[in-house]
């Protein structure tokens, strides 16, 4: 009995993925003649698994994205560079130590207590900045 799958859209213009499930009417001499069986419209299967591996995965992405985004931000201020540029060092090193990039970022952010304090006068002038934010919202 030969099964295939299939896409079509319906006279509403609703898509629908079915597996036909069927099998050959063949006449006295066996040559086919037709077929016989039915249809399994999967759409609501296939769109319900598709929900589910979209949950299941949304969340290792966004925090994955998170990590990418902190690394980021620790070589803009670091080397004093844009977001894209921040980003092409993270590339870069992945691809020169074939290790993924968000494993590469975890382990920056893990290290970076390794790395010594910021000066007092650099922790005070960031403060300075922290309590006075509020006084440059709006003036660009």
């Amino acid at each position: 009995m030969p099964i295939s799958r299939h896409r079509f859209i319906d006279t509403h213009g609703v898509e629908h993925n079915v597996m036909v499930v069927a099998d050959r009417i063949l006449d006295g001499d066996g040559e086919p003649v037709g077929t016989t069986g039915f249809y399994i419209d999967l759409s609501d299967t296939l769109a319900e698994a598709e929900r589910d591996m979209v949950g299941q995965l949304l969340p290792e992405l966004i925090e994955a994205r998170a990590v990418i985004e902190q690394a980021k931000g620790v070589l803009m201020r670091m080397y004093r560079i844009s977001a894209e540029q921040a980003f092409q060092v993270l590339r870069w090193r992945s691809q020169e130590t074939n290790i993924k990039l968000r494993v590469l970022a975890e382990r920056l952010i893990t290290e970076l207590p390794t790395i010594p304090p910021a000066s007092p006068a650099t922790v005070a002038a960031f403060d300075h900045i922290l309590l006075n934010l509020h006084e440059h919202i709006g003036r660009g």
